[in-house]
């Protein structure tokens, strides 16, 4: 008796496919249902129903019957009709009831005799109650050996679009769209010219992510004829909103836009209530209209998408559209709503652990940053973003097995995209600058990620370590230019040419009197940084009497003139620098331990050239380019061989002396083509090539002393124009000059 029923009821949902509108007989009263009918007519009448978007009418009818079949000996029957209660309710937006049924769809199964019911209602379990995608995958190929034991079309149909909708929400919409066209064929077989229609807005969304436009051609004009035939015009809302989804995924925006308007448009003119699917045509137009330029519309879409979520309990919906209604903002110059928007939506996301969200909204931040020029900030997102893609794919790779080769190259496509914006983030950083800390290797990362730190922190004193030539004066100006006291004095101290002497007044100042000496007021440096930066380089020359005195005024934040009671307060972020080890000063107690902590509450520590020698190509060009430009010369082709021979030699000068090998061969060795020989004009790579290539232990005085030679050369003898040549202050070239014994 059982199966008998079930037969009934199969075949009236054969004859309700077939078309709904001739089934039902839809009378000016919209399709009221009689109780007098047989069991397997109302169950069928409810699907009809639903198929034509009578939505509350169908859960009317499912409902009552669901309460008669709780009393029967009918559960496959209860199935059936719960499928149908489920899905009436998922379109009506009611996930939490759609959800409530798919539970009691679950138990029911249990009591089936059939064994086709029991694999549909294990379908409604994956579907509906939030299983992740490995038992997905794991049990689809399961369900798929059903299709033979499936003894009537429905069940086939049925089993088949859940393994399309299966397979295209775990990427793969080429096993996807074979399942649905698999299934689309099954219902040309029979007539089944309603499911058919559902079927092809299931391949129009494949033929949107594979980017087949042919086949989503085809199969728009087979939706539209087939509209016409069942006259049932409410289904062109669904039509048009997949068809649009196919020229936005093609990037025709402008024919997105008319078809995602023509899918409103028709809604709207129905009597249909789907806030759900207006919610998404909304949304998807304000992408569409964002990709145009066409912002000020796209916020209108996106508000109204917003009231129609005002009752919706889906806080992962609300949140998406913030951050959607914050990229129109930032396209309209809405600064502040615009970031109140997305900040909430990324403190959303990183609570929640949702990766993927996670990683679209860190990516419209660095965009906000980058549009309102605080490129700083930008470059901070685009690092956290390069790290939450690297997170990703990590994840990802681990279950390659069971993802897409598609959706693999997608990921790494988007960290090669994020690497690029990332790059020229960091040349917006510093383009300002005369030089720049310049480097991709993960050592020059690190120095970068930890300069924007520090420039985003106001207050925290900074100390850089490095040896001699590493660019520690190149980062702390970055770090200035970078900050909010950007527009404030950059102040630069190098305390090795300082008489010990005179620290207090060239620090504090002093006031005109006998005291002093000084017929005028002196400003000292910390006045003279005002809310700027103060750079104390070569900190190890500060005399141990001073140390204390600096301390004092760090830690109160304020200092006294020579000569003067009042007090004045220090503004100024301090940046101190040194080339000797840490370690080493504390040993020698040369240095208070107190003050250096002081100094060091963001520490950078410079590696030296030879520790990031793939930042040397990168150098290279950065200095070719700079003295073409000043010397009005062309910029000259360089072979690998010039890169690979400044490779192997150790570089004891670092930068600065790169800088100067290459500023030396514009000036005297110029060739339109560079390579490794024009290196053997320089005295270090002769010898360098004389001893085989191999690096080799340099005596750093000599090498220093040769250069200040050469460049007193080069410059007639004025040590001014020397002092600039080599990057170093006119006080340290004397004194150099008087170490060396040069004449």
């Amino acid at each position: 008796m059982e199966n008998e029923n079930l037969a009934a009821v199969l075949h009236q949902f054969l004859l309700m496919l077939r078309d709904p509108v001739i089934y039902l007989a839809i009378d000016e009263k919209g399709g009221a249902f009689d109780e007098e009918e047989s069991l397997h007519i109302r169950i069928a009448k409810a699907r009809a129903l639903m198929c034509v978007f009578k939505l509350e009418q169908s859960q009317d009818l499912a409902f009552l019957l669901n309460k008669e079949l709780r009393d029967s000996s009918h559960p496959d029957l209860q199935v059936l009709n719960l499928l149908t209660l489920i899905r009436a309710h998922r379109l009506s937006g009611n996930t939490h009831s759609a959800a409530s049924y798919a539970e009691e769809a679950i138990a029911v199964a249990g009591k089936c005799e059939h064994i086709m019911m029991k694999t549909m209602a294990e379908c409604v379990q994956l579907s509906y109650l939030n299983s992740n995608a490995e038992e997905l995958e794991s049990r689809a190929p399961a369900i798929a050996e059903q299709l033979n034991r499936a003894d009537h079309p429905f069940m086939r149909l049925y089993i088949l679009d859940w393994l399309g909708l299966s397979y295209s929400t775990l990427n793969k919409y080429d096993l996807s769209l074979s399942y649905y066209s698999a299934a689309y064929d099954l219902c040309n077989q029979h007539g089944l010219s309603v499911a058919s229609l559902e079927l092809i807005f299931a391949i129009l969304d494949c033929c949107a992510h594979l980017q087949k436009h042919e086949i989503g051609e085809e199969f728009y004009t087979l939706g539209n004829k087939l509209i016409s035939h069942l006259r049932l015009h409410i289904f062109e809302v669904q039509l048009n909103f997949y068809y649009a989804g196919l020229k936005y995924a093609l990037k025709d925006y402008k024919a997105a836009v008319l078809f995602f308007q023509k899918s409103s448009q028709a809604l709207l003119a129905s009597e249909v209530k789907m806030p759900k699917l207006l919610f998404e045509i909304y949304n998807n137009l304000a992408k569409a209209l964002n990709r145009l330029k066409m912002q000020d519309q796209a916020l209108h879409y996106q508000l109204l998408a917003e009231k129609l979520l005002q009752d919706n309990g889906d806080m992962v919906l609300k949140v998406n559209l913030n951050a959607n209604i914050a990229l129109s903002q930032i396209g309209l110059q809405r600064w502040d709503d615009a970031y109140r928007r997305l900040r909430d939506a990324e403190r959303f996301y990183r609570q929640h652990r949702l990766l993927e969200p996670l990683i679209k909204v860190t990516g419209t931040l660095a965009f906000y940053y980058q549009k309102r020029k605080d490129y700083l900030r930008a470059y901070v997102m685009m690092r956290r973003l390069d790290d939450l893609k690297s997170k990703q794919l990590k994840e990802l790779q681990q279950t390659r097995s069971r993802m897409s080769e598609g959706r693999l190259k997608q990921i790494l496509d988007d960290s090669k995209a994020i690497k690029t914006k990332y790059n020229k983030l960091l040349y917006e950083v510093s383009k300002r600058q005369t030089e720049r800390f310049t480097g991709s290797s993960n050592a020059a990362r690190r120095v970068l990620d930890s300069a924007v730190l520090a420039s985003l922190h106001r207050d925290a004193s900074v100390l850089i370590l490095g040896e001699s030539g590493t660019g520690k004066e190149v980062l702390a100006r970055m770090i200035h230019y970078g900050s909010p006291q950007k527009n404030w004095p950059f102040i630069s101290v190098n305390c090795a040419t300082i008489s010990p002497s005179m620290f207090e007044i060239e620090f504090f100042g002093s006031a005109p009197g006998k005291l002093t000496g000084i017929s005028e007021f002196r400003q000292g440096f910390l006045e003279q940084a005002g809310q700027g930066t103060l750079f104390l380089d070569e900190i190890s020359e500060i005399p141990i009497d001073f140390q204390a005195k600096l301390l004092g005024a760090i830690d109160t934040m304020s200092f006294c003139p020579v000569g003067k009671e009042e007090k004045l307060p220090i503004r100024c972020k301090i940046i101190a620098a040194t080339n000797r080890d840490v370690l080493e000063m504390f040993k020698s107690n040369s240095f208070r331990v107190d003050l250096l902590h002081r100094l060091n509450t963001l520490e950078i520590n410079i590696p030296p050239l030879r520790d990031r020698q793939e930042d040397i190509p990168l150098l290279v060009d950065q200095f070719a380019h700079g003295f073409a430009r000043e010397a009005g010369k062309r910029l000259p082709q360089i072979r690998d061989s010039f890169y690979e021979r400044l490779s192997i030699y150790d570089f004891p000068g670092n930068v600065r002396e790169l800088k100067n090998i290459i500023e030396r061969i514009f000036i005297l060795y110029y060739e339109p083509i560079w390579s490794a020989d024009i290196l053997d004009n320089i005295d270090a790579f002769r010898r360098n090539k004389h001893l085989g290539g191999s690096l080799i232990e340099h005596n750093i005085k000599d090498l220093d002393k040769e250069r200040i030679m050469e460049a007193l050369r080069k410059t007639g003898g004025k040590q001014k124009t020397a002092a600039k040549l080599l990057n170093m202050s006119e006080s340290t070239l004397c004194r150099k000059i008087k170490r060396y014994g040069i004449k």
